[in-house]
């Protein structure tokens, strides 16, 4: 059984972690689980999907465009099968994706990537390790550009070549991987491809790919993963891995544990700050004029407040886990939404989710976007070419919450800047896109629609016929194109798909194992409370 779960961080949160993260003091991050955690730095490549610059605040609708594109690309290099009574996706092969056979899934060192380093052979080679969620296998590629992150295992001592090719142009050698935290190397195995030099494949650049994805059905390689291996040598004791983006281009990704456990510390940081802040504003409010001495007890009451709420939330800690089951065909992460909120008022129910961290926009299906906006007064959709797209007023984005688990979570809240803190020069905060054009009070909207690959004048046009030309095989459990714009072998219709926007401001959780693991996390505040006061709340959003 597979399983998700999601808990909120807060501001202080997120600042302590990133101090931690970008230290040399390790030992202190590891302490914060009870059992080994391997914490990864995170990059985003190319820095921040949208920036603060003034001359970004306008919407390129060209790039947004491409963006969607390439997404929905990603999407499509998988199938859909029948094995037993299980639906399982499966890597396209070449007569019904129409792609190359000796293609890997994913890409290495791309733009806009999610990736950490790690040291590979002895002595150590850097590394970086592209994150992909759509992918299960770990591979390094090593091609003859100068480009990106090259291993060279000539050069390692630990290096154990093998006879098994999983692979065209892959082997299957053993080599010693220094892992953080614990700075301890330890001999793993992993496919290492070099691609022909008559290939444009090795004019690219060299790196390497972590598949994250929870079925190794969608393995190509067919080899042990490397999270597998870590934990069979009992270098961590549980089958989980946490993702935390702390800004929009840095994060952690903790394998064996999460981070949360550093919520206790922060919660006493954030209580001693609110004592001290009650009994600051009662010191120098008593010394001013007698007309406003009355705001004294008022104002410690308020910091008492706030410092009582978090106490209250630590009694609950051991019962502050959400799982959500994964559905759908077995192969990505793909939960069930139970709601969307827009404005405090339930707008969407039970929408099918895949959560992915290399998509910077939130998908959704035609219906549900519709459906979306249409609560969002004075919105509307762009005109062609760029009618995936909707506008907003600027002045009035929504306060978006999703629920999973009867548990709503903000999402995109805030403005876009250094940890979502300040006010933000992008108009319509981090919910916007940007301005929609010069001068104009409308922002693009995040929530883009989508239709995973079927644009509209193809699926008015009924394909003309390509239905049969991609679902020609046929067979038992072989799904292809199956009606009018419907492209069944994607099984994505009607489906979401939210990426790091939405994990920008919660913690996840992906467990791999039978049994849900529980840990210590503090559970999100009561929605839909929101906190105005001008005291630190330990539950504001990132």
């Amino acid at each position: 059984m597979l399983l998700l779960s999601f808990f909120i961080t807060g501001i202080a949160l997120i600042c302590f972690l990133f101090a931690v993260a970008t230290a040399s003091n390790l030992q202190l991050i590891q302490s914060l689980d009870d059992s080994p955690v391997l914490h990864f730095k995170l990059r985003r490549r190319g820095g921040s999907f949208l920036s603060n610059e003034k001359e970004h605040q306008i919407a390129n609708l060209t790039y947004l465009a491409a963006e969607l594109e390439r997404v929905e690309a990603r999407f499509n290099l998988t199938r859909r099968e029948v094995k037993g009574n299980t639906l399982i996706r499966k890597a396209k092969e070449k007569t019904i994706g129409l792609r190359d056979e000796r293609d890997l899934m994913g890409k290495v060192a791309e733009k806009g990537h999610w990736y950490t380093t790690i040291g590979l052979g002895d002595p150590p080679q850097t590394i970086e390790m592209d994150l992909d969620m759509l992918v299960s296998d770990f591979y390094v590629l090593t091609t003859s550009s100068k480009e990106g992150s090259r291993y060279d295992d000539f050069f390692s001592q630990e290096n154990v070549k093998s006879n098994i090719h999983p692979f065209p142009h892959c082997a299957l050698p053993t080599d010693v991987f220094t892992l953080p935290t614990i700075n301890l190397s330890v001999p793993l195995s992993f496919a290492h491809c070099r691609p022909s030099k008559s290939s444009t494949d090795t004019l690219g650049p060299s790196g390497s790919l972590l598949g994250l994805a929870p079925s190794e059905h969608l393995s190509q390689l067919k080899t042990s993963p490397i999270f597998k291996q870590i934990l069979n040598q009992g270098i961590i004791e549980r089958p989980i891995f946490s993702l935390m983006l702390i800004n929009g281009q840095e994060g952690v990704l903790s394998v064996g544990g999460t981070s949360a456990s550093a919520v206790g510390v922060v919660e006493e940081q954030t209580k001693r700050k609110l004592d001290m802040l009650g009994t600051q504003e009662k010191i120098e409010l008593s010394e001013r004029p007698e007309d406003v001495s009355q705001d004294a007890e008022m104002l410690t009451k308020r910091a008492r407040r706030e410092s009582t709420a978090v106490s209250s939330r630590q009694s609950s800690w051991e019962d502050a886990w959400k799982w959500s089951k994964v559905q759908g065909a077995e192969g990505w992460w793909q939960i069930l939404m139970q709601g969307v909120w827009v404005d405090g008022i339930k707008i969407l129910k039970n929408q099918p989710v895949v959560i992915d961290i290399s998509t910077p926009l939130i998908l959704a299906p035609p219906s549900s976007v519709s459906s979306f906006y249409a609560s969002i007064s004075g919105s509307r959709p762009l005109p062609p070419p760029h009618s995936s797209f909707y506008i907003f007023p600027c002045l009035n984005p929504p306060v978006l919450h999703f629920e999973f688990d009867r548990w709503t979570f903000p999402a995109m809240q805030g403005g876009r800047g250094t940890g979502g803190l300040g006010i933000s020069g992008i108009p319509g905060g981090r919910f916007s896109l940007g301005r929609w054009r010069e001068g104009s009070g409308y922002c693009v909207g995040a929530v883009v629609e989508t239709r995973m690959g079927i644009r509209r004048e193809e699926q008015q046009q009924g394909w003309r016929g390509m239905g049969k030309r991609a679902g020609g095989r046929g067979g038992a459990g072989k799904m292809g194109m199956i009606g009018k714009g419907e492209l069944a072998g994607n099984g994505l219709r009607g489906v979401w798909v939210v990426g790091e926007g939405f994990l920008r401001g919660v913690g996840s959780v992906f467990d791999v194992s039978s049994t849900p693991v529980y840990s210590n996390i503090a559970p999100p505040c009561p929605f839909p409370k929101f906190s105005r006061s001008l005291v630190v709340n330990p539950c504001a959003y990132a």
